[in-house]
Formats: C-alpha cells, structure tokens, sequence
C-alpha cells in the first residue's frame, strides 16, 4: 500500500505534536527515539516542500510594455 504523500502544512503541525510531546510528556527512550526519527523525517520533507515551492515562484515585472518572468531571488527580501 502506497503512502499517502505528506503535505507541508501536515509535516509542520505533527512536528510542532511531536516537540510538544517531548518537551511535556515523560516518554520513555525508546519512544522517544521513535519520535525523534520520525521528525527527522518529517523535516526532510518540510525542507523538500520549500525547496519546491521556493523553485517554482517567479515575479513578474514590466520591461518595455512586456510582462517578464523571473526566478525569485530570495536574497533581494
């Protein structure tokens, strides 16, 4: 059975479960491990997700009368 693909906004709210879960629960190792591994994971696809979304924003601006498309310069903000 396949897995189901997670999205972004689904990766960041089970991290943000699994940090408060660490933070506030007496877990014991092994499940801690567990959890650990799992936000490992979890944050791989976070970066993945940004990654794509980063490489698929353009601005646009007017040059000559003409609409252009531009790669979005993240070091411009």
């Amino acid at each position: 059975m396949p897995k189901k693909k997670v999205s972004y906004e689904e990766a960041v709210t089970r991290l943000e479960e699994i940090v408060e879960q660490l933070e506030t629960d007496e877990v014991l190792l092994e499940e801690a491990v567990k959890l650990y591994q799992e936000g490992l994971k979890l944050a791989a696809i976070c970066k993945e997700r940004l990654a794509a979304a980063e490489g698929s924003v353009t601005l646009l601006r007017q040059e000559a009368g003409l609409w252009e498309e531009t790669p979005f310069d993240k070091e411009g903000l």
